[in-house]
């Protein structure tokens, strides 16, 4: 028997997570296939309210109800294709990926946090580390309801991004419509050299982790303490910054691979300016293959400490 696709979907409540799950449940590629639609919340919109193609098998349990005995009656009965589980978002993730066992055949195909905008901005200064734990989970992030005059785009990515730089994130506008955030940047990649603020390290970093074929080979200034690692044998060095990812207790720290010949008199811990050509290397974080930004450089400079030495996201 083939594997059954899992998509997990988590969020807070009218997040929008039912009518995403309804929209991905009558795509094409599921046509002619057993989907069951196991959902642990109750929120506006109700799966009675969506025309499927094909109507799937729901079934409504409280998170608490969710079990391995429960995961392989599901099995059992049913033997689904395609399995939605709709997550109650106010119970960590976790609740679910660590603790119930699935049946062998199921194959976990994307976890998936749907988030809201219109009130992302409230809810994630209040409650940063549910959405940390979200992100660490989840592999991609849906925004929905964007306003590209109110929301902030590249800090809704960055927020995302300084937790699990893995996340695959989309954004839509109000009418479903895909957004790019290409269009959202407060700088110019088309400049000979484009200058990145201080205060926007961190989305050019965030940005240029998902978008190499908009970066690579591309000049930039950026700013930052230079750091030198005993492993880089004199042959780069390391542009730091500090960020503040989700709490005070979980402060992180990005670091600018800078490739460039160190002479004696080099000034290691102090802040400069650094104007060099985007490159990329491979790594692989959280198990996750991805590209990684790195920098050729052509010179440096010895500067004042930035207003913010803090990166934030929120």
């Amino acid at each position: 028997m083939e594997d059954c696709l899992v998509y997990f979907f988590t969020g807070f409540l009218d997040a929008g997570k039912t009518s995403v799950i309804g929209e991905w449940a009558s795509s094409d590629s599921f046509r002619g296939r057993k989907i069951v639609i196991l959902s642990t919340e109750d929120g506006d919109v109700e799966y009675d309210d969506i025309k499927f193609p094909e109507q799937p098998v729901i079934i409504s349990k409280e998170t608490d109800e969710i079990s391995r005995d429960l995961m392989f009656a599901i099995e059992s009965e049913h033997k689904p294709d395609v399995l939605f589980i709709e997550w109650n978002g106010s119970v960590s993730p976790g609740k679910f990926f660590d603790e119930i066992d699935v049946p062998e055949r199921w194959a976990l195909a994307a976890a998936v946090v749907v988030i809201d905008a219109t009130t992302y901005s409230e809810y994630y200064r209040n409650m940063q580390t549910f959405f940390a734990d979200y992100y660490r989970y989840c592999d991609t992030a849906i925004f929905n309801r964007v306003d590209p005059e109110v929301n902030n785009i590249p800090k809704l990515r960055g927020s995302v991004k300084s937790v699990n730089p893995g996340v695959n994130l989309t954004f839509l506008d109000k009418d479903d419509n895909l957004i790019d955030i290409g269009n959202y940047l407060p700088y110019d990649l088309t400049k000979e050299v484009c200058e990145i603020s201080p205060d926007d390290f961190g989305l050019f970093w965030t940005d240029a982790l998902d978008n190499a074929a908009r970066y690579n080979g591309k000049m930039v200034k950026l700013t930052g303490q230079a750091a030198i690692f005993r492993e880089l044998k004199g042959k780069a060095f390391a542009l730091q910054r500090q960020a503040y990812t989700c709490c005070a207790a979980d402060m992180g720290q990005i670091n600018l691979l800078c490739f460039y010949d160190i002479k004696p008199g080099f000034p290691a811990g102090q802040w400069i300016n650094v104007t060099g050509r985007i490159r990329y290397f491979e790594d692989s974080q959280n198990g996750q293959k991805i590209d990684v930004p790195c920098l050729d450089v052509k010179d440096y400079a010895v500067t004042s400490v930035p207003a913010n030495e803090i990166i934030y996201f929120s």
